[in-house]
């Protein structure tokens, strides 16, 4: 069999401001809505229409707790939800994801927390009474994650930030609102469709060649002139067209039969993101270049540089304009989209985040497996700008014709 493909999120789009209108239509039983603190005038929509009268919990956005947990754990109980409504980003989404899970089988709490030591990566067993968990419709207001349609969700815990998978996560209703969008920052939107891109990009770069490679070159390219249009307008139907192009990452043909750890640079700006406290994306944006410089310089471990070359040419078609080297072009994207990485990255930082993508990711983990502490080390001291004292894993020396001092 090359690829069963069955997703078990109903998605609803719907025009801006009208999410309200069809809500009701697929709630079951006692219904809460949890809200992003910030977008209390949104969820006063929801509550304006099916949901009048429903329990309300606001959240503050932000890296998922296990406190977090228990906040919306308590909400679900304490009410009796059947259906649990969530508006927010990422980390709302997120939480309540977990949360419903949690509360339907506190045995899969008891499990993370044994196994959150041991790798990143936690695979949640099945859930012992699937019957028992809340329905959940998650409306996003942030593009990028595809957090309402996904398998997984993010929880810090006290060993690190870890990435939780189960297919009980996935929402059951997914809908998108383009007014739930427009109070999204442009740096955040841009931001978020250059995740969805990399989702893609990286994981394709990071498996073989598939018979979904075209579905996965033209996802890209639509992302790419969409990102075109968004530097010259910004229009609530853009906005949506980017959270659809963001979902369709995770619920379309792209990714079907690939690497699921292809996407090497995620495991490592996870840690670099949560080793300094800065946003995911602009870890990424520091990181990403320096991976893709150690593909073209044939270091396997990180992807493969034929593929590279193949996923750009299909950016490049869709954008001329963009260089035609990979590393090159993908740093003019990011600037065009007005995308910095970190202004600053401590030897300290190195040291750490490359400890903790190494015992997280690395060794016999099948995430960073093929690629060690020095060429992890290597990649970060490139992103921080610093000089190469070492050759380079692939046996070259990234400062060509410099002599280095031993």
């Amino acid at each position: 069999m090359i690829a069963d493909h069955n997703w078990k999120t109903r998605c609803i789009i719907v025009s801006a401001g009208t999410a309200g209108k069809y809500i009701g239509d697929v709630t079951r039983g006692r219904t809460g809505v949890v809200v992003d603190s910030h977008l209390m005038d949104h969820g006063g929509q929801l509550l304006a229409g099916d949901l009048r009268g429903a329990p309300v919990l606001e959240l503050k956005a932000g890296p998922v707790t296990v406190e977090i947990l228990r906040k919306v754990g308590s909400f679900i109980r304490e009410n009796g939800l059947q259906t649990v409504a969530a508006l927010g980003g990422g980390s709302v989404l997120d939480a309540v994801k977990l949360a419903v899970l949690f509360t339907a089988d506190p045995s899969l709490a008891i499990f993370v927390e044994r196994h959150a030591k041991r790798s990143g990566l936690l695979v949640l067993p099945p859930i012992t009474s699937p019957k028992e968990r809340p329905k959940t419709i998650l409306l996003p207001s942030t593009v990028g994650t595809g957090a309402e349609v996904s398998g997984v969700a993010c929880l810090d815990t006290a060993v690190g930030r870890r990435l939780i998978v189960s297919r009980h996560l996935a929402g059951d209703t997914a809908m998108l609102d383009a007014g739930h969008l427009a109070t999204l920052p442009r740096q955040l939107l841009f931001e978020g469709l250059l995740e969805a891109l990399l989702r893609v990009a990286g994981t394709m770069i990071g498996s073989g060649s598939s018979i979904f490679d075209d579905d996965g070159h033209v996802l890209i390219q639509r992302m790419v002139r969409l990102g075109q249009r968004l530097t010259r307008d910004d229009s609530p139907e853009l906005r949506l067209a980017a959270a659809r192009l963001s979902m369709e990452t995770h619920t379309g043909w792209a990714l079907m039969g690939r690497n699921p750890y292809g996407a090497k640079h995620w495991y490592v700006a996870n840690e670099l993101a949560y080793i300094t406290g800065e946003r995911k994306m602009a870890a990424t944006a520091s990181l990403i270049g320096p991976i893709w410089q150690e593909i073209e310089n044939g270091s396997t471990g990180w992807g493969d540089r034929e593929r590279l070359h193949s996923l750009w040419s299909a950016v490049t078609h869709a954008d001329p304009d963009l260089d035609p080297n990979p590393v090159l072009g993908v740093t003019e994207l990011m600037w065009r989209w007005g995308i910095a990485g970190l202004q600053t990255i401590s030897e300290e930082t190195v040291v750490r985040t490359t400890a903790a993508a190494v015992s997280n990711w690395g060794g016999v983990l099948p995430m960073l497996r093929g690629i060690d502490a020095a060429q992890i080390h290597h990649v970060l001291n490139a992103a921080a700008g610093g000089q190469p004292i070492l050759p380079s894993p692939t046996g070259e020396l990234l400062g060509r014709g410099e002599e280095v001092s031993t």
